[in-house]
């Protein structure tokens, strides 16, 4: 019976500690899953990073984004967010490190790491050079628990440019996340 009541407990706990993730409070104002995008929009002001993750093509409208992420930076004394909306309705809100304060102009090529989001690598280093859009032709590694982004994956390059006498470092992006950081054969300017 006790081991009865303490898996009860466990599992109590688990569930509010899953539930803690499925919203967020914005000035005051909670935001969960199932929101519209203007109503979060409307609490928690405008992402930091968007990130379109998939879309569906229409003879009218064009690209319309079908699923994108939202990434807040809320500062280095709070936690940040990264929101998932489907078909604008938002899906998952998920956790990440403790926010930062922006430094663009202390980039090196020692601060890009891969796993990073796309919204620290901009808040280290700012808008690259050049931005690259393709579709991948190689699988790429998401973490250290094997799991990958397979080939055919929209992906995108950003060049970052550190001085003459440095090469160019080319980060590429899928979904948002940095997964390769490749170094050019050229300097940069």
């Amino acid at each position: 019976m006790r081991i009865l009541i303490q898996c009860l407990l466990l599992f109590s706990l688990l569930g509010l500690s899953l539930d803690a993730d499925a919203s967020l409070r914005c000035n005051g104002k909670l935001v969960k899953t199932g929101d519209r995008m203007f109503e979060v929009r409307e609490h928690c002001g405008e992402p930091d990073v968007v990130v379109p993750l998939h879309s569906a093509y229409t003879v009218r409208h064009g690209h319309v984004p079908t699923r994108e992420e939202w990434q807040y930076n809320f500062g280095p004394h709070r936690l940040m967010r990264f929101l998932r909306f489907q078909d604008g309705r938002l899906v998952q809100i998920r956790t990440g490190k403790h926010g930062f304060r922006s430094s663009p102009g202390s980039c090196s090529p020692n601060n890009l790491e891969t796993g990073m989001t796309q919204l620290e690598l901009a808040a280290r280093c700012g808008e690259p050079r050049s931005k690259e859009l393709r579709v991948t032709s190689k699988r790429y590694r998401v973490d250290g628990l094997g799991r990958v982004y397979q080939a055919g994956q929209a992906a995108e390059d950003w060049i970052y440019d550190f001085g003459s006498n440095r090469f160019v470092r080319i980060v590429t992006l899928i979904n948002g996340q940095v997964v390769n950081i490749e170094r050019s054969s050229s300097r940069g300017s």
